[in-house]
C-alpha cells in the first residue's frame, strides 16, 4: 500500500472497499478486526498488483494469490 501514487482519490480505490465489505461480510469478520485489516492491506496489494475489479479482488484473496510479502507481514497461525 505503500506505494499507491499521491495523485489517487477515494473513488479510484472504491472497488477495494465494495471486495472489503463484501469479504467481511462473507466470513464473518468486522472490518476493523485483525482479520478485517489483514484483508483490506492484501486487497490493497492486490489492486496495485492489477486487480482492479470486486470479482478478481475476491477470487485472487480467497484462490490465495496475496502478495508474498504481506503473507510474511501477517502469517495467519
Amino acid at each position: 500500500m505503500t506505494v499507491l501514487l499521491n495523485a489517487i482519490s477515494f473513488t479510484d480505490v472504491d472497488v477495494v472497499f465494495e471486495a472489503l465489505s463484501e469479504w467481511c461480510h462473507l466470513h464473518k469478520k468486522d472490518p476493523i478486526s485483525i482479520e478485517g485489516c489483514r484483508a483490506a492491506s492484501t486487497f490493497f496489494d492486490l489492486f496495485q498488483d492489477g486487480y482492479d475489479t470486486k470479482d478478481s479482488l475476491l477470487n485472487a484473496i480467497d484462490r490465495g494469490d496475496p502478495p508474498e510479502q504481506v503473507a510474511q507481514l501477517f502469517p495467519i497461525d
